[in-house]
């Protein structure tokens, strides 16, 4: 498995998508990514990352976090997607 070392880009929600199960929180444009390597990275309780290939490096980059509509509401799955990128940022998530 990757560690935080290998995902330097800033992490920001840039857009929230909500799918027939997901809440999804998009922190990359999808058209940063090649269109055939976004993949689930990890899944932890409620929470899924998943990350692509960017077509400007080659590099695997977080594309966004996705939450179940079936256990979550849309505050908590913003909640917690605010507060895996804040330890993201504090070097707390790998």
């Amino acid at each position: 498995m990757h560690d935080q070392a290998n995902y330097r880009r800033p992490k920001n929600v840039i857009e929230w998508k909500r799918t027939t199960g997901q809440f999804v929180a998009i922190l990359e444009p999808i058209d940063q990514f090649d269109p055939k390597s976004i993949r689930e990275l990890k899944k932890k309780g409620h929470e899924t990352l998943l990350v692509g290939r960017l077509k400007s490096t080659g590099e695997e980059e977080w594309y966004a976090l996705a939450y179940s509509r079936v256990d979550l509401e849309f505050d908590e799955a913003r909640t917690l997607a605010r507060a895996t990128l804040e330890r993201w940022r504090d070097g707390q998530v790998s």
